[in-house]
């Protein structure tokens, strides 16, 4: 059959549009592309994970090294200590920081009996102890009084403690008063930030931020029961480093502004590579080097190499570790740290409402896990391993002489 010249047209049309349709895309993604190029092109020397350009974040760096410890400072500090070994501590029946603080639910016993433990069985002489704005805002004088209280329990126990100002890590809702019941199964399902995302986000609570930082560290700059300011826990956990990071300069600025503080101040690196805006900074801010790693020996060990090598000389804690199915374990560390002269402070001490006995990611419901990722003791004293209770109670506290 014949086609006719308007049927033949009508035939050809569709494979017309099939050859414009990738012209008219190309000519999008070329426009995109020219776009981004211009964004770049007016800001080309800002990394991802700043929110400043390099060439400011150097000089704010700078600023933030003239204001620590010199390094003989930092040095003769730490030869007057002890080598540190201890752990992160939260007593067994509170689920989070809020409820160990709070009037109702500060259990002093419980802090009493597993601090002897800590410093009697366990050779432990520091604990590392997390602090939070709500309490302080809410009632001051309670909070210092809760404070004082456990200081005091630590020093009849031969305990020194590291304060941790801010936490960026887990729940972004902090709340005062009864706290919910950890979630079965699930690792530290209650652990709250601190100060929280709604004060992180809202610049116009900064300034209670920084009362709150200098009212602390003036409280207890001269106080020998606190061994090291930790001024705020992995500042990246929160995933928002360009959001974070101004507010961390702003609490360093605080922080220094206190004067005659005895104590080291330092900000934990927990990420790596060292070259990000954010470990810059840390490592410009620190007195003394501290640092976490849940890997096993040979990452620890890199870790130490890498920070000794852009800090030279400058002491060093390991103030977070022990994930024994990482391959973090008391056997294969304790030698190395106390060989290094670096202090340890592992995740956990007894075994209790923060359920971090579970790994991380742990589903909901799990069941009792054979080999616990932290902690060490059960809430009745009872030692998860006695082979690592008989290495605790082995350890002497000499440094090791290079």
């Amino acid at each position: 059959m014949a086609i006719g010249s308007s049927n033949a047209h009508d035939m050809h049309m569709p494979a017309i549009k099939v050859r414009v349709a990738p012209f008219r895309w190309l000519a999008v993604l070329v426009g995109c592309v020219i776009f981004l190029v211009l964004i770049l092109l007016r800001n080309p020397y800002k990394p991802i994970d700043s929110d400043v350009t390099t060439e400011i974040a150097e000089r704010l760096n700078e600023d933030a090294s003239k204001l620590r410890w010199s390094l003989s400072r930092a040095q003769q500090w730490y030869s007057s200590q002890p080598w540190y070994l201890g752990a992160n501590y939260l007593p067994s029946t509170a689920v989070n920081v809020l409820e160990m603080w709070q009037d109702d639910t500060f259990d002093e016993e419980t802090i009493k009996r597993e601090l002897d433990w800590a410093s009697k069985r366990l050779q432990m002489n520091i604990m590392r102890v997390f602090l939070h704005i709500l309490l302080w805002m809410n009632n001051p004088t309670k909070f210092f009084q809760h404070v004082d209280t456990f200081l005091s329990i630590a020093k009849q126990n031969n305990i020194k403690v590291m304060l941790v100002l801010f936490d960026e890590c887990w729940n972004e809702d902090p709340k005062l008063g009864q706290q919910l019941n950890p979630i079965p199964g699930v690792h530290n399902s209650r652990w709250v930030r601190c100060p929280g995302q709604s004060m992180v986000l809202n610049r116009t609570s900064w300034p209670l931020i920084e009362q709150y930082t200098t009212d602390v560290i003036n409280h207890y700059k001269s106080d020998n029961r606190v061994a090291v300011w930790d001024l705020y826990n992995e500042p990246e956990c929160s995933k928002q480093i360009r959001v974070v990071l101004p507010l961390l300069r702003y609490i360093y600025k605080a922080a220094r502004s206190v004067a005659d503080v005895e104590q080291p101040m330092t900000i934990g690196i927990a990420k790596w590579p060292l070259t990000t805006p954010l470990a810059k900074f840390e490592l410009a801010a620190s007195d003394i080097i501290s640092f976490h790693s849940y890997g096993p020996l040979a990452n620890v060990i890199a870790n130490v190499s890498d920070l000794r090598q852009v800090q030279l000389g400058r002491p060093i804690l390991c103030t977070e570790w022990l994930a024994r199915t990482f391959g973090s374990t008391l056997f294969t560390h304790i030698d190395f740290f106390q060989r290094e002269n670096i202090g340890a402070i592992h995740w956990g001490l007894v075994a209790g409402r923060s359920q971090t006995y579970y790994q991380w990611k742990s589903p909901e419901g799990a069941p009792m896990p054979k080999m616990w990722f932290h902690d060490v003791l059960y809430s009745n004293g009872t030692a998860f391993s006695a082979l690592e209770e008989k290495l605790y109670s082995e350890i002497k506290h000499e440094k090791v002489s290079k």
